[in-house]
């Protein structure tokens, strides 16, 4: 599936209103999201096992980006994109808590979470959207600190990294 300007057009205007650090620092990123949204965004991991690689709810009060643990943090890093992307596009589904397993919401009860975004509610463009948004974060992130070092450096200084940080 191709991907329409305005489409491209949409993800970059998002992409270009958050502030990314260089080099990327999941906890700094979203720290700073949750600042420029109003409201909290908390990350989540999932224990190995989990069959979704990231899921987001959406409650009242904040949202929760769960995140699989059994990959690299480059991997890790790109299924939080990934839901942020889903996040910031609007992607809010109708499906039920009851959809993801218990394992990933001790703490939550079914009256508080209004929506639950997983991998089967989205539809192609959705996940285009996402995707898109993930890889342009990414890519400003590494324009960033490519400023610093040659951008081969970087692209590769980020994939050996991710391969030896089990965070």
């Amino acid at each position: 599936m191709a991907i329409d300007r305005a489409t491209w057009r949409k993800c970059e205007r998002i992409v270009g209103r958050l502030s990314i650090p260089a080099p990327f620092d999941s906890d700094l990123f979203i720290s700073a999201l949750a600042e420029q949204r109003g409201r909290i965004v908390e990350l989540v991991p999932m224990p190995g096992g989990a069959t979704q690689c990231g899921a987001l709810i959406a409650t009242d009060d904040a949202d929760y980006i769960f995140y699989a643990t059994s990959t690299t943090r480059l991997h890790q890093e790109h299924i939080l994109l990934h839901e942020v992307g889903h996040l910031l596009c609007g992607h809010i589904g109708d499906a039920k808590l009851e959809s993801l397993p218990k394992l990933l919401l001790p703490n939550l009860s079914g009256d508080l979470v209004r929506r639950v975004l997983g991998r089967t509610d989205y539809s192609g463009a959705e996940e285009q959207e996402a995707e898109l948004v993930a890889s342009m974060i990414a890519r400003r992130a590494r324009r960033r600190l490519a400023g610093s070092v040659a951008p081969e450096l970087a692209d590769g200084l980020a994939r050996v990294g991710s391969i030896f940080d089990t965070r």
